[in-house]
């Protein structure tokens, strides 16, 4: 049996979530716990700093499976070296804890905060050299 390989060369977004949905599918069968997050209501950890109205720092990052998955934290270069950052990354693993969080997960590049988390107890768990080219991507965890 032949098969046809076609390229698509304008973004399909029909196809992008025929795709997602495929997965979806396939880990739903495989994984009770993919299955279950899809209905489950997942709490969402949402911190802003502020000065004279202005948003000078956020952390943004979500709990399941016992994970707080910190998918964001900013500090404005202005505002480096006062403790914002920490602050934020103190108060949003403490929020996560109430949310029942044991771990957390989080990626970082080495041009970002890789020393930053080091130093709050976070560890190397998986790491992509040259990503992009010149500087290496790292997966951090860390227990609660």
């Amino acid at each position: 049996m032949t098969h046809t390989i076609t390229r698509i060369y304008e973004e399909d977004e029909t196809f992008q979530q025929f795709l997602t949905t495929q997965l979806r599918e396939y880990n739903n069968v495989r994984s009770i716990h993919h299955r279950d997050i899809r209905e489950a209501h997942i709490p969402a950890i949402q911190l802003k700093v502020e000065q004279e109205g202005r948003v000078i720092a956020g952390l943004y990052g979500s709990v399941y499976w016992g994970w707080f998955d910190l998918d964001r934290l900013w500090v404005d270069a202005d505002f480096h070296g006062q403790g914002i950052g920490s602050q934020l990354l103190q108060e949003g693993e403490a929020l996560a804890k109430s949310l029942g969080a044991t771990r957390v997960k989080l990626t970082t590049f080495s041009f970002q905060a890789k020393p930053f988390y080091e130093r709050f107890g976070y560890t190397v768990a998986g790491m992509l050299p040259d990503y992009p080219p010149g500087s290496d991507y790292y997966m951090m965890m860390k227990e609660l």
